[in-house]
């Protein structure tokens, strides 16, 4: 990584997290390595995570990468103790660092069942614990992006065109598809610009108490002919793999020449469920970014079964973003 001196405040790193995977990776594109720190698990099963090192007037990135589960509100809470922790050393500055932003689907309250927006939530939360910035990847709603404190919602939609141009380097037999009207649609509507290629959005509708979504309609952009055999379906985050899985179906039934499914997202939220309908689905591959870490027992299932899960590491670009945020450099340069 190229070193700017322009900035009096040293950098300091800390890879927070069940799995570190990626946090290390980023702290190995910086030519640095984490700062050290313990947690203090006291007898009441409070936790206590602090720095063991000084952190006073440097310019302090700390970045959380843990796996889903029932574990992930303990470290989301722990991440809030240890901004707190570094807050009282008196840093320059704190940038916090979560590749996958919480609570990201909970951006619109619903009065009918009482349900908040949360969206916001975290970095409300962030705020009061000490962080003066934060950077993340591909929030589901753009509006979600704070001001206080800062955001930067870094766009990885150039790493799925990347993947495609490398599948498909003949676009005549393309297809780009969105799962719905949200999150999803603007990522493939950009895509499909992108490439110049017809764009598919399956519109659905979902159960307010379980979630659970039906596929409805599919809308086409652009000429779908016979000869684009290949598909690839967009979203920001894969949960379930159930809206996949309905978009489709639907699509199978109004463009039954359509035979090699293709699934990519950023954020893979994946469980046993996710696994188990990939395997049950037509879609040959996925592609995901390792924003979130994927267990070895899902990982195992899904390669058991044959399905291909390939991991695009956003390791590299998080690392120019965190390079040029300390230096002081604009960001958006680095996705176009």
């Amino acid at each position: 990584m190229e070193k700017n001196f322009g900035n009096p405040y040293p950098i300091k790193v800390f890879v927070f997290g069940n799995d570190t995977t990626l946090g290390s990776k980023i702290a190995n594109y910086l030519q640095t390595e984490s700062g050290k720190f313990s947690i203090v698990s006291f007898s009441d099963c409070e936790r206590m995570p602090h720095q063991t090192e000084t952190v006073r007037g440097l310019d302090v990135f700390l970045i959380l990468t843990s796996q889903n589960g029932p574990v992930i509100d303990k470290w989301l809470i722990d991440y809030l103790r240890f901004v707190r922790a570094i807050k009282s050393g008196h840093p320059h500055r704190i940038t916090v660092v979560l590749p996958k932003f919480p609570h990201q689907r909970a951006d619109v309250q619903n009065y009918k069942l009482r349900q908040p927006k949360l969206s916001n939530f975290y970095a409300d939360l962030l705020k009061t614990a000490g962080a003066d910035y934060i950077i993340t990847c591909k929030l589901h709603n753009p509006a979600s992006c704070t001001d206080d404190p800062p955001m930067d919602n870094v766009d990885t939609t150039f790493l799925i065109v990347d993947k495609i141009i490398e599948k498909f380097p003949d676009f005549s037999k393309l297809i780009v598809a969105a799962t719905d009207l949200s999150g999803g649609k603007y990522f493939s509507r950009k895509v499909s610009n992108k490439l110049k290629v017809p764009l598919i959005i399956t519109e659905k509708d979902r159960d307010p108490v379980t979630n659970e979504s039906e596929t409805i309609k599919v809308y086409s952009y652009g000429e779908i002919s016979e000869e684009r055999t290949n598909i690839v379906f967009i979203d920001d985050i894969i949960s379930t793999f159930r809206s996949m899985f309905g978009a489709e179906k639907a699509v199978g039934e109004k463009y039954p020449f359509v035979t090699d499914y293709y699934a990519a997202a950023t954020h893979p939220d994946f469980s046993e469920e996710t696994a188990q309908n990939i395997i049950n689905s037509r879609f040959k591959e996925v592609w995901i970014t390792d924003t979130v870490p994927i267990t070895e027992q899902i990982l195992k299932m899904l390669h058991k079964s044959g399905k291909e899960i390939f991991l695009i590491s956003v390791a590299k670009l998080l690392a120019k973003v965190i390079d040029n945020v300390h230096n002081g450099v604009q960001i958006s340069d680095l996705w176009g």
